[in-house]
């Protein structure tokens, strides 16, 4: 192993310049623009807008993410959490596109460009910005003394410090004195004069910076409720003078709040810069920094996603890179309590979640992405691992710093909440029955197979087998910020560093697994081979399973005798990125010891799970007379042991599985894998969530097991020829149809109809859906 002194000194000058890149970034998601620092009460920025042509826009006002705004279409179309980029938002029902161009430096400094185009002449519109600091520090108005110093035609500057960022200052920039609207009416009052950059500040709580757009609106009904104390009918002032945020004093407080209303394009930028910043960002030269943004984010992405054929064409590289951006963009920094329930029994027939009470424990930080911004703003522990597989290849030490956050969530015994709601701004967007966590239930182990991934890329890196890597190297590795992406590939021991900080926190997490989801062995009266490697998920209802993530797939009637295929599944899985992580680390005792766990996994699997009447692997539960019999819905649950490659490759259930997957009056659709067979019954009932309709995750792990036994020595002809088939039809009916839908519809969907193909429930599900881009860079066919 190297040296523990050169490891440290290794690590730590790699974490100084990882932190530095990754301070500032776009990571309110659940905004459609909001910047912060990965720092808990820190500074926290935001847009706000609305259209002012009419009265009824003030009520519709943007700030988070709504499916139910009427956009063409929103997202960064170019974006690293390392450079910045630029975000697109076409307002349809405001008529106006705006481009957000978000720049960064290494120092510490960091800016907005925000440019408005109206899609018919003389619209206006009105904007807020607002900064608010958290926690300890200052931020002040900067302007001089003067009469109306809240109502400006020049640049707004709040100077400010805190321990975290030390001095700085923030320019909000006046820009072209055309661009602002003029009232058509002789002003009502001179403070109501649209013209004007409007400045506003008052004292908010810590924690409380989040609900600056509800102060704000506040602050204009106040105006509103006013102004009709004065007049017969509010209708005799234009909109543009009634929906003007009026300051009642000049007090400084922590939150700053600044309006400007424009008529027709406008542009204005939001500059942060360090003090004694020897290059500053101004607004001359920010363009300069937005060009540099899109050379280093276009660079690293053609140095990784080298697209396959049929899809290495233009179209869809602008495509992969519009998909990859908006995932990134979704990777946010979260602080705050969570709710906890650790009484309630969750290993009860009779259990609802409903009966879950919560109480708040500590604050939590998490960097994370999240499933779709504007409806699942926060981090899923399964949806996670699906995420962090484009993430690996775009930024591969992004990756590895999002699982270290997660991971840090580890509690005493070994418990991640599925669900990470952390502050009062996350639970605004849950419902109240989602929001309670308990330590008993599970989540499938997506994060595993991130770290699996991981070990292949840096064996490709290497150009050798993992145990061929030198693990005493040593060489020479000088970090600098334009390496960061890929220096945990490039440098093993760096890589062996971080395997050996997080290992006993995945121990810890590995065994929690086996301890609580542990099945009922005593009442498996078959031949079993190692009674505790069967498991069954806790926590389910009788009408949905939320631990196992496919929440209303068809199960067995609830009972504590239930083992599930899927679960086990996922445990295998577990064990095999143990096993591999452990050998990397050179813990033989260790990797023998999850060798031999993976491989008593894998015979329970075939001995306890495979129904040949079925020709599938299945749930086990009891009947009546209390013998064991299969519960079988053919679907995602019964194909897992082969989408997580856990099968044999030497098995005679291989080649019954492709051919179910392939069977079109089963699970073979035009445009990817059905969730549920068309034969089930309970085919497309009930809410029909996971009961039919195809997603993006599950297709991924369908085509990966595809190529990996199309490839693989041992699987006998017959069977890898079938293999070699259905991958490349799969690959590309998945590709070609969520493009067809993203270039029909601007967004990309939760799940596809299996029948239409047509994108359906969640719109903007830049979570587990950019896999797309993941199976774009698989080979066309497999030789």
């Amino acid at each position: 192993m190297p040296d523990q002194e050169y490891l440290k000194d290794l690590t730590t000058d790699y974490d100084k310049i990882n932190d530095n890149s990754l301070l500032w970034g776009a990571y309110r998601s659940n905004l459609y623009l909001g910047v912060r620092p990965r720092l808990p009460e820190s500074l926290m920025a935001g847009l706000v807008w609305f259209n002012i042509d009419t009265y009824g826009g003030a009520g519709k006002m943007r700030h988070q993410c709504n499916q139910g705004d009427d956009l063409g279409k929103f997202g960064w179309v170019k974006y690293s959490p390392r450079y910045g980029g630029r975000e697109v938002i076409n307002d349809n029902e405001f008529k106006v596109n705006i481009t957000s161009d978000f720049v960064k430096t290494d120092d510490g400094s960091w800016a907005l460009n925000i440019k408005g185009k109206t899609l018919k002449k003389n619209v206006k519109t009105s904007l807020m910005f607002y900064v608010g600091l958290e926690g300890d520090g200052d931020l002040r108005y900067a302007a001089p003394f003067q009469e109306n110093l809240n109502l400006v035609d020049d640049d707004i500057k709040l100077i400010g410090y805190s321990n975290d960022l030390g001095d700085f200052d923030v320019d909000i920039t006046y820009g072209n004195k055309k661009q602002y609207a003029k009232s058509k009416k002789p002003l009502f009052k001179p403070e109501l004069d649209p013209s004007k950059t409007r400045h506003l500040s008052l004292r908010v709580p810590t924690g409380n910076t989040w609900m600056a757009k509800d102060i704000f609106m506040t602050f204009l009904q106040e105006n509103v409720k006013n102004i009709e104390s004065e007049v017969e009918s509010l209708m005799e002032i234009p909109p543009e003078q009634l929906y003007q945020m009026v300051n009642p004093s000049d007090f400084q407080g922590n939150l700053h709040l600044v309006q400007k209303t424009f008529k027709g394009d406008f542009e204005f930028s939001v500059i942060f810069n360090k003090e004694h910043n020897p290059n500053p960002i101004t607004s001359k030269n920010i363009k300069s920094f937005v060009s540099q943004a899109f050379k280093k984010f276009d660079d690293r992405f053609i140095k990784n996603f080298q697209l396959s054929a049929p899809f290495n064409t233009l179209e869809y590289v602008d495509f992969a890179k519009e998909i990859v951006s908006q995932l990134l963009g979704g990777v946010s920094y979260f602080y705050g309590d969570q709710s906890v329930d650790r009484d309630a029994v969750v290993d009860d027939v009779g259990f609802t979640s409903a009966q879950l009470v919560g109480k708040q424990e500590e604050k939590y930080e998490l960097f994370t992405s999240v499933p779709s911004r504007p409806f699942f703003p926060r981090g899923f522990y399964w949806d996670e691992g699906f995420h962090l597989i484009p993430i690996l290849d775009y930024d591969s030490d992004l990756a590895l710093d999002i699982l270290k956050s997660w991971f840090s969530l580890i509690d005493d015994d070994g418990w991640i909440a599925r669900e990470q709601i952390l502050g009062d701004e996350a639970r605004s967007k849950v419902p109240a029955e989602f929001v309670v966590q308990n330590p008993t239930i599970a989540n499938p182990p997506t994060m595993m197979l991130v770290f699996t991934k991981m070990l292949e890329l840096a064996s490709e890196k290497k150009k050798q087998q993992l145990s061929g890597v030198k693990l005493d190297s040593q060489s020479p590795f000088t970090l600098k910020s334009e390496q960061l992406g890929d220096s945990h590939l490039e440098n093993p021991d760096l890589l062996i560093s971080y395997a050996s900080k997080i290992y006993p926190e995945l121990q810890k997490h590995y065994e929690w697994f086996r301890r609580t989801q542990r099945g009922e062995s005593d009442n498996v009266d078959r031949e079993c081979h190692n009674p505790a490697e069967i498991y069954r998920w806790k926590g389910r209802t009788s009408e949905h399973c939320l631990p196992s993530g496919i929440d209303d797939y068809p199960r067995c009637e609830a009972d504590i005798a239930e083992l599930n295929v899927d679960l086990i599944s996922w445990m295998g899985v577990m064990t095999r990125a143990m096993r591999d992580i452990s050998a990397l680390l050179g813990k033989s005792e260790d990797s023998k010891k999850y060798s031999n766990r993976l491989e008593d996994i894998i015979v329970n699997m075939e001995e306890i799970h495979w129904s040949d009447e079925n020709s599938s692997y299945c749930d086990v539960t009891l009947d009546d007379e209390d013998e064991n019999i299969f519960e079988c819905h053919i679907g995602y649950i019964t194909v897992l042991p082969f989408a997580t490659r856990l099968i044999p490759v030497d098995s005679k259930h291989l080649k019954p599985i492709i051919e179910t997957l392939r069977d079109p009056e089963q699970l073979w659709s035009p445009y990817g894998i059905r969730s549920l067979s068309k034969q089930d019954p309970f085919f497309h009932t009930g809410e029909d969530y996971w009961r039919g309709h195809i997603w993006i995750n599950i297709n991924y792990l369908i085509v990966e097991a595809l190529y990996h036994y199309g490839s693989a020595e041992g699987v006998d002809p017959e069977t890898k020829a079938l293999a070699k088939e259905v991958y490349t039809e799969l690959r590309k009916n998945i590709v070609t149809n969520v493009y067809r839908q993203y270039v029909e519809t601007g967004y990309a969907w939760e799940q596809y109809h299996e029948e239409t193909g047509e994108g359906r429930r969640t719109k903007h599900f830049l979570g587990w859906t950019s896999l797309v881009t993941t199976l774009m860079k698989m080979p066309e066919t497999i030789p």
